[in-house]
């Protein structure tokens, strides 16, 4: 073992724990992931493990497999940020786990602690893990370990991989869809038909494993099915008679990707997720560009198995990555599970010494340069005694171990990076808990609901989803004044403008002002931090008001 595996596992403990703090943030937002764990907590709350609502409706645009997990953390933990996201945390590890067996079983443990570390400091892949769980976080925990567990299956035939391989691929397909056998089956596919073994795809041994795979995915299909096809006076998508099952098969991904099915995007740009790698895969961006470049190079070079290898590697992540890039369906995260493959061709790349000097002094640089980002960043939002967590200690371990003598080439590739990136998370992570949630209208509002009497709160277009998920009792959405009730006592969430205005057409003399509240996006935040004046001029006001029968 040429690489030191104490200074290596040490980064690994170190970015585990970095990103693992992110699990104790606060849920906030107005995105997917606030989203999902308002459909998960209707789920714990109603006791109805069937049936998927977002604001009262029925909601029919992702599998139910990360609803189930996150309910059942919050029947555990009670309705929280941190039950919400422990789940996605675990998934990402695994993920973690079966990136480096994956390695291991393609080259040697070297990769494989190469590429462990690779992922679990990539910046996509430490958000998606910790305090922006999505159903990538997941996904991450079960494609790696169906990948894995195929390839055995495919040297083996025995019962124990075929079995795991099925469960997780079947996973994979209850929480985003068909499209993930896809990326789970790509590699193999190319592989077989490279090595010239057509036969394998349709052989009786991998028609039992594709059977046996939509075996598992029962649950899903008949939970869809009592939804909406048994139910086809439900309304979803503005319309009646939606099949659950047809959806499942047919619109939730080929439907998108063709926009034939009921959600269409007339945007999209063919190049958006080439500039996106470029930074959702820092600090390893330039790593992968140089292994993918020297993988196809010095292909003919190889062994026939080292081909076999490389085959099954850039076909696991560039079909995928070019048929998202064909859809009109894009979003930065999509990608995320495909860098488990990305981690392990840089980490074969770099575990055969290719450039180690020019790599680690360009790792070197783009360390350096997340470090100045970092002072930055600092100086313009916080107090300039942050600069020493976040820039003056990782700036000095830097420096310290570049001396020529103590480290080599490959561990400072890999050593300069993964003390720069987990500086930087660790500064999202702040700019997250301080600044995020002190102008989170949701989160904020729900607060000063929660410290007066318990009562039904109704959430009249405020358009804040953390509301609906830190509002401790009843809550409810309505869509005009008439909807509310003309007696009891509750409180109702809205925008300041709309209340000095009445423009839901309230009957004031029954109604109280509770508490009011200013805040907006992060991106309509950090732009303005610095001048407080210039802030308040894009803050948005909410206010809560009370029902009384009578104002006294």
């Amino acid at each position: 073992m040429l690489i030191n595996r104490k200074l290596i596992w040490g980064l690994i403990l170190l970015v585990i724990i970095v990103n693992g703090i992110g699990v104790f943030e606060p849920l906030l937002r107005n995105d997917d992931p606030v989203l999902y764990a308002n459909i998960a907590k209707h789920m714990a709350v109603s006791g109805d493990w069937i049936g998927l609502f977002s604001a009262g409706q029925p909601w029919l645009d992702k599998p139910h497999f990360p609803f189930w997990i996150s309910a059942f953390s919050f029947k555990i933990f009670g309705i929280n940020a941190f039950a919400y996201f422990l789940p996605g945390y675990l998934f990402h590890l695994l993920g973690a786990y079966y990136t480096y067996r994956l390695a291991k079983l393609l080259y040697n443990a070297e990769v494989g602690l190469i590429a462990l570390l690779i992922y679990l400091s990539s910046v996509h892949l430490m958000l998606s893990g910790s305090f922006d769980v999505r159903a990538e976080a997941y996904l991450l925990g079960q494609i790696m370990p169906a990948c894995y567990y195929w390839l055995l299956y495919d040297r083996s035939s025995s019962w124990k991989p075929l079995v795991l391989a099925s469960f997780f691929t079947a996973l994979a397909m209850m929480t985003k869809g068909l499209f993930v056998v896809v990326t789970i089956f790509s590699g193999l596919v190319f592989t077989w038909i490279y090595t010239k073994q057509y036969a394998r795809i349709i052989s009786p041994k991998w028609l039992l494993a594709y059977a046996l795979s939509l075996l598992f995915i029962l649950p899903e299909l008949i939970c869809l099915y009592l939804q909406f096809d048994a139910q086809p006076a439900t309304m979803v998508f503005g319309h009646k008679n939606i099949s659950g099952l047809s959806w499942y098969f047919w619109g939730s991904q080929f439907g998108r990707f063709f926009n034939s099915g009921p959600i269409v995007n007339t945007h999209g740009n063919p190049l958006f997720f080439v500039h996106t790698y470029l930074w959702a895969f820092l600090p390893w961006s330039l790593v992968f560009i140089a292994a993918s470049y020297m993988a196809i190079r010095h292909f003919k070079a190889n062994t026939a198995v080292d081909k076999a290898k490389l085959v099954y590697l850039l076909a696991s992540f560039w079909l995928t990555f070019i048929m998202f890039s064909a859809t009109k369906f894009q979003l930065d995260h999509y990608t995320n599970i495909i860098m488990p493959f990305a981690a392990i061709l840089c980490a074969s790349y770099l575990n055969r010494k290719f450039e180690l000097k020019r790599i680690a002094q360009f790792q070197f640089g783009l360390s350096g340069l997340i470090l100045l980002l970092n002072i930055g960043i600092t100086l313009y939002l916080f107090n300039s005694s942050w600069l020493i967590l976040f820039a003056l200690v990782p700036g000095s371990l830097l420096i310290w171990m570049f001396k020529p003598q103590q480290f080599s080439y490959l561990e400072r590739s890999l050593v300069f990076p993964s003390l720069a990136i987990s500086a930087f998370f660790g500064l999202a992570l702040l700019v997250n808990f301080a600044i995020c949630r002190t102008y989170d209208v949701g989160y904020n509002l729900a607060a000063q609901i929660n410290a007066k009497p318990l009562a039904q709160t109704y959430d009249l277009h405020t358009g804040w989803l953390p509301l609906e998920f830190y509002t401790q009792g009843q809550f409810s959405h309505v869509e005009n004044g008439a909807d509310l009730p003309s007696t009891g006592a509750y409180y109702v969430a809205m925008k300041q403008a709309a209340w000095q205005n009445n423009q839901y057409q309230l009957n004031l003399q029954q109604f109280a002002l509770e508490t009011t509240f200013c805040g907006n996006t992060i991106d309509r935040v950090i732009p303005y931090y610095a001048d407080k004046n210039q802030l308040a001029t894009h803050l948005e006001c909410f206010v809560v008001v009370k029902h009384v029968n009578k104002i006294k």
